[in-house]
């Protein structure tokens, strides 16, 4: 199957948020959305943006998402990777990975020569990775930007996320607020009469259920289930003036165990790894990491063939160095595992197929 890159040409999910800034401020620095696409979204004072993490266009079909497929307006892509902190960042920095320089779920960082995973910023060995993280993406910010045109800027995400490294990286000058429950958020606090505002409501369940049990499974009905209940329940209590977006980070695919190519430690051994089981990325001698792809199926793609697919824009200053030599893009059914990654997953992401790389465009009313 050929597999193209996003073009970040008004279809991106970093196109979407620039969009929504470019309403409630005048100014983003990335283009907006397609016009076919923006007149989806109705003009509206606030906007109420609902990030469902995990959340595939394809994945509306299944039998729980009735709510959230009869919104759903259009599709459209993921940034690249197709990965949780590439997709958060490009949405709290309003720009692509090429800008933001977060290229991965785990990810080379040549300041402090370690490979960190940046959803809790441990090392491959898991230790904690001690960081700056709040000054780790550029400035100014998407919410340092509103906040300096009187824009407020709101997120509302489980209370557990709230002090942690990620958090701390992702959303420096937002108005945070917490829930033990969805049920728990109610759209009315999120808005304010004396200033336009943003505000985000994220959802991670759907993701975690697929991660551990997969599409198939009853905790992703239920996570599903709950994901279309929030949904409804929001649109019914929609304050005036204001419009509430649907999207997620990237979709999800189940890999049956014969798909999992286990590498053993000599596979790796004088090479570095990072990124994840459908998008590996890897330095060292070329031969070797063309003999992986050889053995695992993968397509081998170097740094000059990615770089457009991390997003248009001047790139983050330590983008050539955070860049591997190559990267294994796995084959459709399949993920490489290197020693030291958790195989034990049923669902994954990271790569550029469309369940993987389609999400969806959702809008009420």
């Amino acid at each position: 199957m050929e597999r193209i890159g996003p073009a970040y040409a008004g279809n991106n999910l970093v196109n979407l948020v620039a969009e929504l800034e470019r309403r409630l401020t005048g100014h983003s620095p990335t283009r907006g959305l397609r016009s076919d696409l923006a007149a989806l979204i109705p003009a509206a004072r606030n906007y109420l943006l609902v990030i469902f993490d995990g959340l595939g266009a394809g994945q509306l079909a299944h039998a729980e998402a009735s709510t959230l497929a009869g919104s759903r307006r259009a599709i459209l892509e993921a940034p690249f990777p197709t990965t949780t902190t590439v997709g958060l960042s490009s949405i709290c920095t309003g720009l692509t990975p090429l800008q933001h320089g977060v290229i991965g779920y785990r990810q080379w960082m040549p300041d402090i020569k370690k490979v960190v995973s940046l959803l809790r910023w441990t090392d491959l060995s898991g230790r904690h990775v001690r960081y700056d993280t709040a000054s780790f993406l550029p400035a100014p910010n998407l919410w340092e930007r509103l906040s300096d045109r009187q824009v407020r800027g709101t997120v509302v995400q489980p209370t557990a996320f709230l002090d942690t490294p990620l958090t701390r990286m992702l959303y420096r000058g937002a108005e945070m607020r917490g829930y033990h429950s969805p049920s728990e958020v109610d759209p009315a606090y999120l808005h304010t009469r004396s200033k336009r505002t943003l505000a985000i409501v994220y959802y991670h369940a759907v993701d975690v259920a697929a991660h551990e049990a997969g599409q198939p499974s009853e905790s992703y009905r239920l996570a599903m289930a709950d994901a279309d209940r929030l949904w409804a329940r929001l649109a019914g209590r929609l304050p005036p003036d204001t419009v509430m977006v649907g999207t997620s980070d990237h979709g999800h695919c189940d890999i049956p165990e014969t798909g999992k190519y286990i590498l053993e430690k000599t596979d790796t051994e004088g090479l570095r790894w990072w990124g994840d089981s459908r998008a590996l990325m890897l330095s060292g001698p070329p031969d070797r990491i063309g003999a992986l792809a050889e053995e695992t199926g993968s397509k081998m793609i170097d740094a000059g063939a990615l770089r457009p697919w991390l997003g248009r824009g001047r790139p983050h200053p330590d983008l050539d160095a955070r860049l591997p030599d190559a990267l294994l893009l796995a084959r459709d059914g399949t993920a490489i595992f290197p020693r030291g990654m958790d195989t034990r997953k049923t669902g994954h992401h990271g790569g550029l197929t469309p369940v993987e790389a389609q999400i969806p465009l959702l809008v009420e009313p």
